[in-house]
Formats: C-alpha cells, structure tokens, sequence
C-alpha cells in the first residue's frame, strides 16, 4: 500500500526565485549542503543530496510548477514515486508545497521527517539568511 504525504513552508521570496533555485544545482548545492546535479528541462535528470534521490523531470510550469519522478535510496521501495511541487504567492513571499505520492505507507513517518530534515528547513533557512530583514517586496534575495 501507498500513501500520499503533503508538506508546505513558506519562504520569503517571490515565487520565480524559489522555482529558480530548485533547478539551479549550484544554489540547491548551498541550500542542502549536499551536491546536486540538475538538468532544467522536462526529462532532464536530477541527482540531489550527493546521489541519494534521484529523479526525471516530467512537468515544469514556469515559476509555479514541477513534477518529477522521485527514487529516495533506501527510503521507498523499489518503484520511482512522484513528486509534485507547487510554488504560490503569499503577500509576504511565497508558499513551497510538496505533494510526494507513492510512498509505501510503512515508510510515511520516516518519509515526512526526512523531507523537513533535508529540504524545508534548509530551503525555508536559505531564503531567510539571503533576504536578512528585507521583505520580499523590496528584494528577491
């Protein structure tokens, strides 16, 4: 059996900066601290946190959307899950939604704390430490 998890953080910059970041390995580089090599187009690879997810872009809606196949070593089973990622506009930045299907249910609690661990925090951090004490209507980080 799978299950669906959803996982949200806001972050203090415009939808377009976060969207860039995600397909940019040098700057996912600093913000996981882990290498990254991302190819930004659909069916481009990506090979995050030093090989241990691996993926295929399948869907990428400029500044808003992306959908990839997910392979987490050791954490899902066998079969690529899919990942599902929605960037919104909040009035102070914007809202970073992670939808990941696929994932086998004994695995879900291992699976959230995982996603917080090595992408919301350092992704909600990343941001907070660029942008400082500006808003994110005066500078896009």
């Amino acid at each position: 059996m799978f299950a669906t998890i959803e996982l949200a953080v806001e972050v203090p910059v415009y939808p377009e900066r976060v969207f860039r970041a995600w397909l940019d390995g040098f700057e996912f580089t600093k913000i996981t601290r882990q290498p990254a090599r991302i190819v930004p187009q659909v069916g481009g690879n990506l090979w995050l946190l030093g090989g241990e997810v691996t993926g295929i872009f399948r869907r990428l809606v400029p500044y808003s959307h992306l959908e990839m196949t997910w392979q987490i070593r050791g954490k899902t089973s066998s079969h690529a899950s899919q990942v599902e990622i929605r960037i919104e506009p909040t009035c102070t930045g914007s809202l970073f939604r992670v939808w990941h299907h696929g994932v086998d249910l004994s695995e879900v609690q291992n699976v959230l704390k995982w996603w917080e661990e090595n992408f919301l925090r350092p992704l909600q951090a990343h941001f907070e430490n660029l942008v400082g004490d500006y808003v994110a209507d005066l500078s896009d980080g």
